[in-house]
């Protein structure tokens, strides 16, 4: 049987704080926290990741700081106001909930893109015009406030689940497709010695870039071929690109740093030119059409897919849009896993064109203790 997962920002919700001493955590755990549903989605961004700064700065007395730019709290207000007609402050917008949830960070992406590109079109002089210049400065600020934010839950949280999963994968094969922006689930496949991501995440990269000599020297990642693949559309926080060429990724590997994931320092290094290559959909949508092309051959001969997390909610036409074109087997078989599984159904109908699916779980949790159960992982 050919199994697809698919991950969604869900996936990534429940975590626990973990401390390690370097090498990914394979050993040494210092200091473990209780799992809390701090894993941000798209629609209340700014708040869950303020909240998860505030647990940084509690439970593990770490000085976390992930701040919202004046250009991109200017555009966001902008941005609320023209689709709720009010405003919004800095305050509400990081502390309110309900509030935040109004702002979803793949619309405000989408929206800066729009008027930036309208802007294109006007034929003006980019470069003296300030509305311009305001909103690139702001898209390049939404850019790396997520980029910055996911490199903190790449280093400070773990994910038992991903660890389960990952086991299962490699012992009972399966393949990946993660809309997920964070590298959690990779550095469990890594713990498996059966993974690495020079391979692994089904691109060719144009460039490897390690800490430091002594860690390329050392070939510190595991000299093996990967049979289990790890696609990811929408890029991953350890992908860049230089001077703005998304064409020629480079894979970062930074094991021994005091953030062991994606380096928001990298990004300050304007005389490289070193891009974030995490790309929310917008007009820049399929940025990378080797990992799209492989993403498409998987579905197109998937016997079983099993979406952990995935929503559609109210970014419904995108993944439709994203979906299309795909040729899914007449007899496909979906599993969903998430809490909203029932309303999700005729969604999953209209994008996989199947009604061959099953709803049994409502957590990545309950599926992982469904898996230790079955297969003693």
């Amino acid at each position: 049987m050919k199994r697809v997962f698919i991950l969604g920002a869900g996936a990534s919700r429940e975590l626990s704080f973990n401390i390690f001493n370097i090498d990914f955590g394979r050993k040494n755990p210092v200091n473990k926290i209780h799992y809390k549903e701090i894993g941000p989605l798209s629609s209340g961004y700014f708040y869950y990741i303020n909240k998860l700064q505030d647990s940084l700065i509690k439970d593990l007395k770490v000085s976390a700081s992930v701040k919202v730019s004046d250009d991109l709290m200017e555009q966001i207000k902008i941005y609320f106001n023209i689709n709720y007609n009010k405003d919004i402050s800095k305050k509400e917008l990081l502390q309110e909930e309900e509030i935040s949830k109004k702002v979803n960070i793949e619309k405000l992406y989408i929206y800066l893109e729009e008027k930036i590109l309208e802007k294109e079109k006007e034929n003006i002089d980019l470069l003296k015009n300030k509305s311009y210049q305001n909103l690139y400065f702001a898209k390049i600020d939404l850019i790396k406030y997520i980029h910055d934010s996911m490199s903190y839950i790449s280093y400070y949280c773990i994910s038992i689940n991903h660890t389960i999963l990952s086991k299962y994968i490699i012992e009972n094969g399966g393949n990946i497709i993660s809309f997920n922006w964070d590298i959690l689930f990779e550095e469990a496949m890594i713990t498996t010695g059966k993974w690495t991501p020079q391979d692994g995440y089904g691109i060719s990269f144009n460039d490897i870039i390690y800490k430091n000599e002594e860690d390329k020297a050392q070939g510190i990642l595991p000299e093996i071929n990967s049979k289990n693949l790890v696609l990811k559309p929408h890029g991953s926080i350890n992908w860049y690109s230089k001077d703005d060429q998304i064409n020629k990724q480079i894979l970062f590997i930074q094991l021994k740093s005091r953030l062991r994931a994606g380096n928001p320092l990298l990004l300050g290094r304007q005389e490289n030119s070193y891009l974030s290559s995490i790309t929310p959909p917008g007009i820049k949508r399929k940025s990378f059409p080797e990992v799209w092309y492989k993403m498409k051959k998987l579905l197109e001969r998937a016997d079983e897919i099993i979406a952990i997390g995935f929503s559609f909610n109210d970014n419904d036409e995108y993944i439709k849009e994203e979906f299309d074109g795909i040729k899914f087997k007449k007899d496909l078989k979906i599993i969903i896993i998430n809490p909203d599984n029932e309303k999700l159904k005729n969604a999953y109908i209209e994008v996989f064109y199947t009604n061959n699916i099953e709803i049994k779980y409502k957590t990545f949790s309950e599926y992982c203790q469904w898996i230790i159960r079955s297969y003693r992982v």
